[in-house]
């Protein structure tokens, strides 16, 4: 499916309002999850769509919840989604990080009692194009094996970061802790493509490359066995731990149950490096960095060498000009979005 990102913009915030979701929130769901389609990173574009829909019609999400300020200073913000949508109040939480950050070196939010807030590098990716280094990370529930377990025990909690590259725009790295994304895990089920040994176990806890067992209990592996396990642990830290959200088995990911809320916590944090020698001083030095990774040279096979956010950014370019490619299966999610809201009148 062809599609323009205005259209899937469109369509996106309509059905968001359609589900009693306010009209600002609708549009940063919109922003957040269209932005990812034009990446080309469909695992956490509209696809999900029809999830946050389904999570607030049972109750599970509550989609007129505001932001509660929790405490703040000058370098430092905690808050509360209220059990609302994560994209909204994370959206809110980054600019108000932001508008901080810029006076500060160093800045910090928290958020809790949230929920799946989509791409983490959206949220890094604004604060570079603020001039900032920013970093996003969420924890979900649990969704991957520890070093030596055979049962999911940590979420497969999403990093990014992204710094501001001058001419190169940024650099945006963005990583979920698994081997792969769930999202990619369902397009190869959806495709009937089998996937690599390695990157899951059923729910036996044995290896398996069928993945169509992603939906009947499959336990996906963190990559780089005990440093991925390692990093997961970090986000659970930082933005469960430290940010009183939910904790491993105390997040509810994509809650359908109502009066309870799913716990997600987030964490974003910004670094100023106008207190660091100066901004431009910074961009310079990364465009030099830059251009000395991308020209080293080319193993065999190779045409070119990509900075970490760079083909994101040649999509976004392309998806601007040319359009969107869905793929299939976000088709079919957001012909299910349309069923779900329609059967709930």
């Amino acid at each position: 499916m062809k599609i323009t990102f205005e259209e899937l913009h469109k369509l996106c915030r309509s059905l968001m309002e359609r589900a009693d979701v306010p009209e600002d929130a609708a549009k940063h769901v919109a922003d957040v999850l269209t932005t990812a389609d034009a990446r080309n990173i469909h695992s956490h574009g509209v696809m999900r769509l029809a999830f946050y829909i389904e999570c607030i019609q049972s109750g599970g999400i509550r989609p007129q919840s505001e932001l509660k300020i929790l405490d703040e200073g000058p370098a430092f913000l905690r808050v509360s989604a209220n059990g609302g949508l994560g994209i909204p109040a994370s959206c809110e939480t980054v600019e108000r990080l932001i508008a901080k950050g810029t006076g500060m070196p160093l800045a910090a939010a928290s958020v809790n009692h949230s929920d799946h807030y989509g791409p983490a590098g959206y949220y890094a990716m604004k604060c570079a194009e603020a001039g900032l280094i920013g970093f996003s990370m969420s924890n979900t529930c649990p969704l991957i094996a520890v070093t030596g377990a055979a049962a999911a025990g940590i979420g497969n909690n999403p990093f990014a970061y992204a710094a501001p590259a001058g001419k190169y725009r940024a650099v945006l790295f963005d990583v979920c802790m698994s081997v792969v994304a769930n999202g990619k895990l369902r397009l190869a089920a959806a495709d009937n493509h089998p996937i690599p040994e390695g990157w899951i176990l059923d729910k036996h806890g044995n290896p398996t490359t069928d993945p169509q067992t992603i939906y009947d209990g499959a336990i996906m592996l963190p990559f780089g066995g005990h440093k991925g396990y390692g990093l997961a642990l970090m986000v659970e830290i930082l933005s469960g731990v430290l940010a009183n959200a939910g904790m491993l088995s105390g997040v509810h990911s994509w809650n359908t149950i109502p009066g309870q809320d799913a716990d997600t916590g987030h964490f974003f944090m910004t670094i100023n490096p106008a207190f660091f020698g100066g901004l431009e001083n910074f961009t310079a030095r990364m465009e030099k960095v830059i251009s000395e990774l991308t020209s080293a040279p080319r193993a065999k096979g190779v045409d070119k060498i990509y900075y970490p956010g760079e083909l994101e950014f040649l999509s976004e370019q392309r998806a601007m000009k040319d359009g969107i490619d869905l793929p299939d299966i976000s088709s079919a999610e957001l012909e299910r979005a349309e069923k779900l809201l329609k059967q709930g009148k």
